[in-house]
């Protein structure tokens, strides 16, 4: 035999205990909805800047291969022609300018340093430049970019490699334009690159 009320008060204990489990069921399903839809807008966001850095990367390769081919002595007249339309597509200010901001949305202190120092070179007191200086900026960003966006370490004069294939013969003639530059670099910023690699 129980107390008096036991029946009551076990019915109210009863019908608690069932409104605090529906409470923490609600809150439970209304967690798992915001993470639902926190998966989904990471995924999104994850999808969409993926293809921006893939769009990045493959303006800036393309260019610096488009810029070396051009003037390659080995390729017909009509690949030339073809080649120097590409570069001229690809350099335009307005889609240079476009991808350069682009870029600097997602690089550093660094990416914004090597495109003034690109900009700079367009200049009419910058004009007597060595004859690859225009390659080994390019190369230079690359390496940035690289570094910046990417975390990974990449020399210049690798890439330039992989693209001249007689490197040994031009070798001077690259490296007077990496000279170049890197004095250019220093000149405004008064430190040396850590692109450089000396």
């Amino acid at each position: 035999m129980g107390f008096p009320g036991e029946e009551m008060i076990s019915t109210a204990i009863e019908k608690f205990s069932d409104g605090i489990i529906q409470k923490m069921n609600e809150a439970e399903a209304r967690r798992d909805r915001e993470f639902t839809l926190k998966l989904k807008e990471l995924e999104f966001y994850k999808t969409n800047y993926s293809k921006e850095l893939k769009d990045i990367f493959d303006y800036w390769f393309d260019a610096v291969r488009v810029t070396h081919i051009k003037d390659n002595k080995n390729i017909t007249e009509q690949e030339r022609k073809n080649y120097e339309q590409r570069y001229s597509n690809l350099t335009k200010i307005d889609k240079i300018a476009l991808y350069k901001m682009n870029t600097l949305k997602y690089g550093g202190k660094e990416t914004g340093r090597i495109f003034a120092i690109e900009s700079k070179l367009h200049q009419p007191a910058y004009s007597n430049q060595p004859k690859s200086t225009a390659l080994y900026m390019w190369c230079a960003i690359l390496c940035v970019l690289k570094h910046d966006i990417l975390g990974q370490e990449l020399d210049p004069l690798d890439i330039i490699q992989v693209l001249v294939n007689d490197y040994d013969d031009n070798e001077d003639q690259i490296n007077e334009a990496r000279r170049y530059v890197i004095d250019l670099y220093v000149k405004t910023y008064q430190e040396v690159p850590f692109w450089a690699y000396e």
